[in-house]
Parts: structure tokens; sequence; C-alpha cells
């Protein structure tokens, strides 16, 4: 999920599932849990040239300030019990990737527009740290959900109930992560717009941070 500038972006995911286990990666295969952050220079001492520089330098080909890629792996373990399969353990491993933004000139600025990126910078950390929040939350309702699966006839039909449930779960944590999104969108804007125009105060962040 992404600090956006001008839309919102959805988190890809794909399935590769086996014998008896499945897994599941929100983007591309099926890889270690854990979470990163990245940052890339913006360079610049006025609005003009920050904001072009991270239109060029920025996540989503500078359409975003800043960007939480989320990475879900669910493991599933299933067993043979009483003639039938039950999921034994399930556990979603969460990977992130956080991309923000690193003032490289702002000490050069002036007050005004050192103080407004300064506080953008902490917002936008703010903002992804939301998203990390979402997601982390979303991991223990899947758990919940998975094991909360019933036993099946056999272990293809508890890993495709697995399967839907994971797909569920994820199609509302991106959701609520989109949803995230649009309750700051106006806000942003709006200061964004004012960093342009001198003659305009601008707003405060919410006290979030």
């Amino acid at each position: 999920m992404a600090y956006n500038r001008m839309n919102d972006r959805r988190t890809r995911y794909r399935w590769v599932m086996a014998a008896t286990m499945l897994c599941v990666a929100s983007l591309a295969g099926c890889a270690t849990s854990g979470m990163s952050t990245v940052y890339y220079n913006v360079p610049g001492t006025t609005v003009e040239q920050i904001t072009e520089q991270i239109s060029s330098r920025g996540p989503q080909n500078g359409h975003a300030i800043g960007t939480a890629e989320t990475r879900m792996t669910p493991k599933i373990i299933t067993i043979q019990k009483d003639g039938q399969c039950q999921i034994a353990s399930a556990e979603v491993q969460l990977g992130m990737r956080i991309t923000l933004p690193r003032w490289t000139e702002l000490h050069k600025a002036d007050t005004r527009t050192k103080t407004a990126f300064e506080e953008l910078g902490k917002h936008v950390r703010w903002h992804e740290q939301q998203h990390v929040d979402i997601s982390n939350r979303y991991v223990v309702l899947i758990e919940e959900r998975l094991m909360q699966i019933p036993p099946q006839k056999n272990c293809r039909k508890a890993l495709d109930s697995a399967r839907e449930v994971f797909k569920q779960g994820f199609k509302e944590h991106n959701e609520a992560q989109l949803a995230f999104d649009e309750s700051e969108r106006d806000a942003i804007r709006t200061r964004l717009e004012a960093l342009h125009d001198n003659r305009r105060e601008l707003p405060p962040f919410p006290e979030v941070l």
C-alpha cells in the first residue's frame, strides 16, 4: 500500500500448491518473512525541486511518496485423523518492504520548506507503519480462520478450503489497506497543494506521531 500522490495500487498475489502444504504469496513466489526499509534520495531545496525529484525517483513511478509492499505466505500442515483430513497447523508469515524518502538537501532550504518536509517525512513514516499494523492484524485473523476449518473428507478438500479462507482474508486485508489510504487522501492532498502556495497556511497533520 502506498502513501500516494495520485492513485492506489493493489497488492498482487499468486497461488502455489503442494500435496500437504499450501504456500501462498502476495507478491512473487514464497519468500522469507521479515520487514525491510529502503530509502530513495530526494535532493532539492525548494518545494518545486523536491516534488519534481519525488516524481522522478519515488516509488510507483513517482506516483507515491512512500509505499508498504505486503507479502503473506501461509503454510498449512494437514493430518489424517479418524478417516478425515484436518488442519494441524496454520502459520501466516508476513514480509513487508517499506520505501521512504530521504531528504538530502533539506538543511539548505528555507525554514518554511524545511519544517514542512520534515513534518511530511514523519507523517509518511507513520502512514506506512499503519499499513504494517493492518497487515499484522490480518495475519492473526487469517490464522484463526484457517484453524477453524472443520475436518474434510480428504486433504485436497482441506487445502481447497484453506485456499478460499486465505483468499477471502487477503481480499479483506487489501480493502482495509485501501480504505486507510482513502481516509488520508484529502488531508495529504490539501497539504501538498499548500506547499506550492506560500500565501497559504500549512494545515497541521493529525496528532498521531
